[in-house]
């Protein structure tokens, strides 16, 4: 365990501490070239005309016209609420799909991407993840994004090594997607630490609001991703990015 210094709060005896991943850890840049596999795989499958593909990029929240990521979009929910969100898309086209040949599609696209082209990790992340692994912190990572494709991203950025658990949002994951308490619950039960000598780390008020009702006992936003300070009305304590968090 340690003490955690975060602006002016230290906060004493941590055993865990639980961080998002996008945003948070890495930036989003990341899954432009994944959106725009996803289409081009879902054209082919399904046998779409080429207007379709702007429709399904704006549905996964990429700007067809700048190939940019649509700031507030929908590539800040979960993975799997994409894949129901596509599946319906098909339906209006009298496409009769199911979540799991979806699923099977975006599943194959992480195996096709190369990650290590295109990961970006956020300045100073390591540097705090050694840290964490120095004082004998567990570290968490709970994201609503695939277990696999996050563990490949992590893996991709170096930092798969400095986590104790991963867990993601699986079709048949056995915990709901944050806001609920369920992930940190969860991952307590399997890591032996009690919830209250826990922190959640950060960049969307779900984070904060997931940490709040697991009984964390401080939620720490962060301003790397898509959140301004007036979003994270459940923070604790706010700081720029995960650099700014001292371990000792």
């Amino acid at each position: 365990m340690a003490d955690v210094w975060c602006a002016d709060t230290q906060l004493k005896d941590i055993e865990l501490v639980c961080f998002d991943k996008d945003g948070t850890l890495l930036t989003l840049a990341m899954y432009i070239p994944v959106m725009e596999k996803r289409a081009e795989l879902l054209l082919e499958k399904y046998h779409l005309k080429d207007e379709n593909k702007n429709d399904i990029l704006e549905l996964m929240g990429l700007n067809p016209e700048t190939h940019e990521i649509i700031s507030g979009g929908p590539i800040h929910i979960e993975r799997i609420e994409i894949i129901n969100r596509t599946r319906e898309y098909l339906r209006k086209l009298s496409i009769n799909s199911t979540v799991e040949e979806i699923a099977e599609i975006f599943d194959e696209v992480d195996s096709l991407v190369d990650f290590t082209q295109n990961v970006e990790t956020i300045g100073g992340v390591n540097r705090v993840l050694q840290e964490f692994k120095k004082a004998k912190v567990k570290t968490l990572l709970v994201t609503h994004d695939g277990t696999d494709p996050a563990q490949k991203q992590l893996m991709s950025a170096g930092l798969f090594h400095q986590f104790d658990l991963v867990l993601g949002l699986d079709i048949n994951s056995p915990y709901h997607a944050k806001p609920a308490p369920d992930m940190l619950q969860y991952a307590c039960k399997i890591l032996t630490v009690d919830v209250t000598k826990s922190i959640v780390i950060g960049d969307d008020d779900r984070d904060m609001l997931m940490g709040k009702n697991a009984g964390a006992l401080c939620c720490i936003g962060v301003l790397t991703g898509r959140s301004e300070e007036k979003d994270l009305k459940n923070a604790d304590v706010i700081v720029n990015s995960v650099a700014d968090i001292k371990i000792s």
